[in-house]
């Protein structure tokens, strides 16, 4: 009797325990499958939303930009040719200067007392020149006449000949001598604007000084200098080639001036890949400045079909630039691009064909191979 209880007993605890483990496991599977939907509820909730756009093909002026500076198209470092001290100084710092215009007076004494000294040269070698030429006229007649040998008549001739050449050597020494004297006189060489002085009156002007004695500049017509990328090189031959290139700068206020380009530059520079141009402008009422930097904008004809994006489609990364482009799934690809420029507020870029989707904005949060989820949003570049 005892052992029948003890065996239904140990009956009922297995039962109730296959029960509870039954129940254990139902139970389990109903919250795992509650997971799975709330774990799939989230990853939609996670999903990256995204606006997209589409590379659009556009006819657009080439319009090329850069930072350069102007300088002056003539510029010269003013030294004097002999040495002496400044009497006068004939014009003032920062004056617009005329071709010829008198700058400094130097010291002549010296010059003018050899000027005369090689005339006085000159005048005694022409007394001996006309007397031998005298001498030389009678000894022919006598010749003729037979008084004399023919030897005398030589020897006449030779002195006419060696006076001669010591006259021409004495009026070389007056036009040296004329030269030291004009050099003492200073006048400008271009019309332009004089810099700082860098001596006074009683200074003594030396050719080899380490400085000059002024520097002078010309401002109209005035340059722009300025680099482009060597990519940029063939449009702007092309545009050379059909005519005047013009070029633009703009000024701090707004206002715009313009100008054409003059020089391009025979090498393209190795080390980062530019090359140097140089762009002529007007500048009668003197606003633009050497060494002032400004923005230049050349205009290099147009480019027919160019593709656009809106600039801030293109992100940067350690192999260049690259957007982010969508397949069927919505899945983020790289897509490796080429920017040519920017203008007007788009990108120019080669690489990408016309119809991808590409992630617009949330790219910067945006993970390759990652399935992104697209806002409807107006697609920028075809505005």
């Amino acid at each position: 009797m005892i052992r029948q209880r003890h065996l239904l007993k140990l009956a009922i605890v297995a039962a109730v325990a296959v029960a509870a483990a039954g129940f254990a496991i139902t139970h389990g599977q109903a919250l795992s499958h509650a997971e799975g939907r709330d774990g799939k509820a989230t990853a939609q909730k996670a999903a990256l939303v995204v606006t997209v756009t589409t590379p659009v093909a556009r006819d657009l002026p080439i319009r090329l930009s850069a930072q350069g500076h102007l300088v002056a198209l003539n510029q010269v470092d003013v030294r004097p040719q002999v040495a002496g001290v400044i009497r006068s100084v004939d014009f003032h710092e920062g004056d617009t200067m005329r071709v010829g215009q008198l700058l400094f007076t130097l010291d002549a004494t010296e010059a003018e007392a050899q000027l005369a000294r090689t005339r006085g040269t000159a005048a005694n070698v022409q007394a001996q020149l006309d007397d031998a030429v005298r001498v030389l006229k009678r000894s022919q007649e006598l010749l003729s006449e037979k008084f004399i040998s023919q030897s005398a008549v030589d020897s006449a001739v030779s002195k006419v000949e060696s006076l001669r050449g010591q006259l021409r050597t004495a009026q070389a020494d007056i036009d040296n001598a004329m030269a030291q004297v004009a050099h003492t006189r200073i006048v400008s060489p271009l019309a332009g604007k004089a810099g700082a002085l860098n001596v006074h009156v009683g200074s003594l002007a030396q050719p080899a000084a380490a400085q000059p004695l002024v520097v002078l500049a010309q401002f109209d017509p005035i340059g722009a200098e300025f680099s482009l990328p060597e990519d940029n090189l063939s449009a702007v031959l092309a545009a050379r080639d059909a005519g005047a290139v013009s070029v633009s700068l703009n000024l701090p206020g707004g206002q715009r001036v313009a100008g054409q380009l003059s020089f391009i530059n025979n090498t393209v520079t190795t080390g980062s890949g530019t090359i140097t141009l140089k762009a002529t402008f007007r500048n009668s009422r003197e606003k633009l400045w050497p060494g002032a930097f400004v923005t230049v904008t050349l205009e290099a004809g147009s480019s027919r079909g160019a593709m656009v994006l809106p600039p801030e489609a293109i992100l940067e990364g350690p192999k260049g630039s690259f957007v982010y482009t969508l397949d069927a799934s919505n899945r983020a690809l790289v897509h490796p691009v080429k920017v040519l420029r920017i203008q007007e507020r788009q990108a120019v870029i080669e690489g990408l064909g016309a119809g991808a989707r590409v992630v617009l904005q949330g790219n910067q949060s945006v993970v390759p191979g990652a399935v992104v989820a697209v806002a409807a949003a107006p697609n920028v570049a075809a505005q």
